[in-house]
């Protein structure tokens, strides 16, 4: 049996509305000798049925296509590692089901990795939200540190669609996605990922179409649950670094992401809890002032940790009405 060069890991859960694009991007790629992974993890939609129909139109992909199925939802992190477990490809790469892909994307990032016997391959990628179309560069070498630092103080995105990844640096090193959360599994894998891998290169064009949707209300979507998953992956990357004996090596940037895990316990509304906040990795506290954080930012966080709280309230509910001062105007200037 030909081994495929890549294969693409498509999670299918509640996309009914997007899977006929998605499929159609992936069908249209010029690269041939490619495997698509699609896990159903249950999704209680048409999604599937659409799908099925996309595929019926591309006959001669139909050898190329797995459709592998679970009886109960089970989340993400499970339905990747389900994919990676079938995938026989030589790279593997994700794809979301909501998204899409220029036609040439997996082609050239696998000529890429074949040219510089690289074990993983990174590009741009476009962000599309509310009719706008942003392209955002993931060049691992225009900041300064290695990939994992910028990925954990949040310079460059952790996407596992925005990246061709050798099979082996995954089954070598026992990397898997974790299962307990839906938050920052990707980061937790990729930089993982990087850490094992010898050789990172990079396509400086934009292939993936990186949908956002209800992006201005991401904020009130936020829940405790969320929050708890971003301090779980903070615990399992913190294991991780011990062992591999690189916490010093990455001490500043561990605990930059320690931070970023906790911020909602001061500014989001319905979860502000200061003092859950300095109970939660009190050790990061002592990087306030190291970590790349805007300015304002770090002030507040210093103010909290100090037990100001009445002062942070304050500039907090400051904060709050210029921004809807600002965003009156812009509705007002619109109409």
């Amino acid at each position: 049996m030909n081994i495929p060069k890549v294969s693409v890991i498509v999670l299918i859960y509640k996309v009914e509305k997007y899977i006929e694009r998605c499929a159609r991007s992936l069908f249209c790629q010029t690269m041939q000798d490619i495997e698509y992974v699609f896990v159903n993890d249950c999704t209680p939609d048409c999604s599937i049925q659409i799908l099925q129909s996309v595929i019926d139109e591309y006959p001669q992909r139909k050898s190329d296509i797995k459709i592998i199925s679970h009886e109960k939802n089970m989340g993400s992190g499970v339905a990747r590692n389900t994919g990676l477990e079938v995938a026989d490809g030589e790279y593997i790469i994700y794809c979301d089901g909501d998204d899409w892909v220029d036609p040439d994307m997996y082609e050239k990032l696998y000529i890429k990795a074949r040219e510089d016997n690289a074990d993983i391959v990174m590009c741009d990628y476009y962000e599309e939200k509310q009719g706008k179309r942003i392209r955002c560069s993931q060049n691992p070498f225009r900041h300064k540190g290695d990939v994992v630092e910028q990925m954990l103080i949040g310079k460059l995105h952790s996407c596992v669609w925005g990246a061709l990844v050798r099979k082996g640096l995954y089954e070598d090193n026992h990397i898997q996605f974790p299962v307990e959360v839906s938050m920052w599994e990707d980061l937790c894998t990729s930089v993982r990922l990087h850490c094992f891998a010898h050789r990172v290169s990079y396509v400086e064009e934009a292939f993936y179409h990186y949908v956002q949707y209800n992006v201005g209300s991401l904020v009130h979507t936020v829940s405790l649950r969320s929050v708890n998953d971003r301090i779980y992956v903070c615990d399992v990357m913190m294991d991780f670094f011990e062992k591999q004996e690189l916490y010093k090596k990455y001490i500043v940037p561990i605990n930059c992401v320690m931070l970023r895990a906790k911020m909602d316990f001061i500014f989001c509304d319905s979860l502000r809890d200061f003092n859950q906040w300095r109970k939660v990795f009190p050790v990061s506290n002592k990087f306030i002032w190291k970590v790349p954080f805007p300015f304002r930012v770090k002030l507040v966080l210093k103010v909290v940790e100090k037990r100001n709280d009445y002062l942070a309230l304050i500039y907090i509910d400051l904060k709050s009405r210029c921004l809807s001062l600002r965003n009156g105007r812009v509705i007002n200037n619109e109409k």
